[in-house]
């Protein structure tokens, strides 16, 4: 069995004061399932992609999809979390069931409130998704982490700032003409491109 994306929805990026996890998730998941043309009560399965990680103190999360509709009530909810692939992760869990033929028809929803903590506290929670043996100390957080293999990288094969740079460039020029934009007007300049906007996509059912 083939799998394909038939209803989705998206709510735009930003600090969306006055929300949390819970109820975002309870309106992404009913818009899907209406773009979708079905109701809750067709639906087999869930499953949720959530890192965390302490940004909320709502933990068992998958739960919360049953906020949206007491017809979901009693279908098998599975949180995903796989750091920053963890939508993606979500996405191919319900891939597998479809394609094992254990359903028909399967709601993913990925999620992911950050802004309910300071800025410096923001930093500690995502650095939880790395290897904090060895990293846990590291200035910066993960652009800590990211700056120090950039750093051997340079160290081995010359300076590649330009490369990085363009790399960068291309990223937030191709998200420009997307109205889910990460930001409604953020910039980045340097010498490889101009001024552009960042974007992040998430999937439906």
């Amino acid at each position: 069995m083939t799998a394909c994306i038939v209803g989705w929805s998206h709510l735009p990026f930003g600090k969306r004061e006055g929300e949390d996890a819970e109820s975002m998730i309870v309106k992404v998941a009913a818009d899907a399932v209406a773009d979708a043309g079905l109701e809750p009560k067709d639906i087999d399965a869930v499953f949720l992609g959530h890192f965390n990680g302490g940004f909320e103190k709502q933990d068992f999360t998958a739960s919360l999809v049953f906020q949206a509709s007491d017809d979901f009530r009693f279908k098998p909810a599975t949180r995903v979390e796989n750091a920053c692939a963890t939508g993606s992760a979500a996405v191919h869990q319900g891939l597998t069931l479809i394609e094992a033929k254990k359903a028909r028809r399967v709601l993913v929803v990925g999620v992911e409130k950050m802004t309910a903590l300071p800025g410096k506290e923001i930093g500690e929670t995502l650095l939880k998704a790395s290897y904090l043996k060895e990293e846990a100390g590291i200035d910066g957080g993960f652009a800590g982490v990211f700056g120090q293999i950039a750093q051997a990288y340079f160290q081995r094969h010359g300076d590649q700032s330009d490369a990085l740079a363009r790399i960068a460039a291309k990223n937030t020029r191709t998200a420009w003409p997307i109205p889910m934009r990460r930001c409604a007007r953020t910039s980045a300049t340097s010498s490889a491109g101009p001024k552009a906007r960042r974007t992040h996509s998430s999937p439906g059912p």
